[in-house]
């Protein structure tokens, strides 16, 4: 039999729901404890303020994200195998943990915005991904957050227009597609 959440865990998962449904700054603690099926003053046990809650799930689920990824990357070897497991493991994150992705990719648009620039080690990853690949002559010299911005940007772009319906092929061809899109952008012979 699975152990019953703790407080603090019905809290985030309560708050979660909630952040993602209203918004960091619609959703109350009244509001979080109603959700959790607990009094008020138990968030102020583990928490001390809203933010502090935000900020916490946020660093949670990042730290998730990039478990996820050194997953995928574990077994990897040269920067070309890298970055391809990176964009697979992009997409399955948005795919499996869609509750987290969203929460973490709301943040950019959210209060969290600072926080989320500070601890992002997604792209942190992405960015020893491609400083490798430069060092190894594999990838072009080029600007490293310049590189990072257009894959990054083309992996979220295109998971965006995935879950939005507008992609219409299979998801095994749009992270192929992208991984070799990808590539070409920074490859130095493609």
């Amino acid at each position: 039999m699975a152990r019953p959440l703790t407080k603090k865990h019905e809290v985030m998962d309560a708050a979660l729901t909630l952040f993602m449904r209203k918004g960091i700054k619609a959703t109350t603690t009244r509001d979080i404890a109603l959700r959790a099926g607990i009094s008020e003053g138990t968030i102020y046990r583990h928490f001390e303020s809203k933010e502090d809650l935000a900020e916490s799930i946020f660093e949670t689920n990042l730290q998730y994200f990039s478990r996820f990824l050194k997953g995928y990357l574990k077994n990897t070897s040269g920067p070309e195998e890298m970055l391809r497991a990176f964009v697979e493991g992009f997409f399955e994150f948005s795919r499996r943990e869609q509750r987290r992705y969203g929460f973490i990719m709301a943040a950019h648009q959210t209060e969290l915005k600072k926080l989320s620039r500070e601890k992002m080690k997604p792209k942190q990853m992405l960015t020893k991904i491609l400083r490798l690949g430069q060092a190894k002559g594999v990838f072009r010299k080029m600007n490293l957050r310049l590189a990072g911005a257009m894959v990054w940007g083309t992996i979220m772009q295109t998971i965006f227009y995935q879950k939005s319906g507008r992609i219409p092929v299979s998801y095994e061809r749009v992270v192929r597609e992208v991984s070799d899109t990808c590539l070409r952008m920074v490859k130095k012979n493609p």
